[in-house]
């Protein structure tokens, strides 16, 4: 058979046993080209070289079609930003790998990626795990290099593994360079071995990259495309292998702004009054009573777990909307602390970073620290080493939740758990206190 009559086939097949994924399938434009060295998606095509088929058997070429399926419906393609390119494939292909085997039961060709340590983390995590830990990219590069090199002698694959994971290492300490990449990284990773399947970025007709608004338009049509056939696969069966991306799906149609919203005005319960007139409205000559539960104005107080997988743009937009919602309630302060073990230091050696919005200052959010997750250290520092809290009147975590709080160190203030997910995923560990909202930073493009 041809390379073509062999990708047909392949498809036909899965419709026997993976009947969503091959509803999937039907969606997406199949191109064959020799630009590639591979296979890959952009979100609406299947790009796919004749050579690369004719390489592999009929189950490897059913299951790298599976694969790069689930790149599009868990919308990999869209999510890169300004990620290296290599390093977003590694750790797209490790989260659609462990769902794959541990959740589809399903094989995978010989060498490719997978650790159940990254089961249910989202491709944004994986990504930063990769970046930051020489132990995790070493162990990523000798899968993938085990993968190419299947067939050749063993030792010198080591040697090959065992060099190209020092070089990748040792530019690691390398300071990075916003250079002609887009904004991307520097190009540190570029001699990363190439996976069999990539995930690249959709563009328009003129091969530019989507704005904002295309990208969101493209996401829309990948998730009706997603329960569309989610209810072929579970028509007369009763089972359905995206069932997880369809409840995923519908977790995330809750609008955490308006959540959290109604959380922190629940938390002023004050009423209006003339003794303050609102200062938003003033300028204007325009007097309106202020929520006054206290006399100076609200305050919150933030805490930023920096050991989760949030870019510096995410958080960026997040203290952007929290801005617009504490305006909203009258709430004029705003004080942020970041932690990942411990609590980190600004430049000027405080614990805390405050703003006035009634003075005109704009909320920002950076990134500070990296280590992994302890929750009580912001606590300590508010209840034990904070002074001028009578104006508190809530406690927001922005975090991922992958970690642990004791329970004796509950503030005097409602506290609210941010909790950040992909497309409804999250850890969603338990919590002693305080009550959760979800905000999906698959939004936050």
């Amino acid at each position: 058979m041809t390379a073509l009559e062999r990708v047909e086939k392949s498809k036909a097949r899965l419709m026997k046993g993976n009947i969503g994924i091959a509803s999937m399938l039907l969606n997406l434009e199949f191109v064959e080209t020799t630009s590639i060295d591979t296979m890959a998606t952009n979100g609406t095509q299947i790009l796919w070289n004749p050579d690369f088929v004719d390489s592999i058997s009929d189950d490897e070429v059913e299951g790298v079609l599976i694969h790069e399926c689930c790149h599009v419906i868990w919308e990999h393609p869209l999510r890169k930003g300004s990620r290296h390119h290599k390093l977003w494939n590694y750790a797209t292909d490790y989260v659609i790998n462990s769902y794959l085997i541990l959740d589809l039961n399903m094989s995978l060709p010989q060498g490719g990626l997978f650790d159940t340590k990254y089961h249910k983390w989202t491709a944004e995590e994986v990504y930063r795990e990769l970046d930051t830990n020489d132990d995790a990219l070493e162990d990523a590069i000798k899968n993938a290099q085990a993968q190419n090199d299947s067939d050749s002698d063993s030792e010198e694959s080591d040697d090959e593994n065992i060099s190209t994971s020092e070089n990748i290492s040792e530019s690691q300490d390398e300071p990075a360079d916003e250079s002609s990449s887009g904004g991307q990284a520097e190009d540190k990773y570029d001699d990363l071995p190439t996976l069999a399947g990539e995930v690249i970025e959709p563009t328009n007709d003129q091969g530019e990259k989507l704005n904002v608004e295309e990208l969101e338009e493209l996401s829309s049509q990948i998730r009706s495309q997603v329960i569309m056939a989610d209810k072929i696969a579970s028509f007369g069966t009763g089972g359905s292998d995206l069932r997880g991306r369809v409840d995923e799906l519908k977790q995330t149609q809750v609008d955490w702004k308006s959540v959290l919203l109604e959380m922190l005005e629940s938390t002023l319960e004050g009423c209006n009054t003339w003794n303050r007139p609102n200062r938003r409205h003033s300028w204007r000559g325009i007097y309106l009573p202020t929520r006054d539960k206290i006399v100076e104005g609200g305050e919150i107080v933030v805490a930023l777990d920096t050991s989760m997988s949030v870019s510096q743009e995410e958080l960026n937009i997040f203290a952007s909307e929290l801005q617009s919602l504490c305006e909203k309630c009258g709430i004029d302060k705003i004080r942020v602390c970041y932690c990942d073990d411990t609590v980190r230091k600004n430049d000027a050696g405080e614990w805390w970073d405050s703003f006035d919005l009634s003075s005109g200052e704009d909320l920002e959010f950076v990134l500070r620290g990296g280590g992994y997750t302890r929750f009580d250290p912001p606590f300590n520092l508010y209840n034990e080493h904070t002074e001028d809290t009578d104006n508190v009147c809530a406690f927001i975590y922005f975090t991922d939740l992958q970690g642990y709080v004791s329970e004796d160190v509950e503030p005097d203030v409602p506290v609210i758990w941010a909790v950040s997910t992909y497309r409804g995923r999250s850890y969603d560990s338990e919590v002693p206190f305080g009550e959760k909202v979800y905000i999906d930073v698959a939004n936050f493009r």
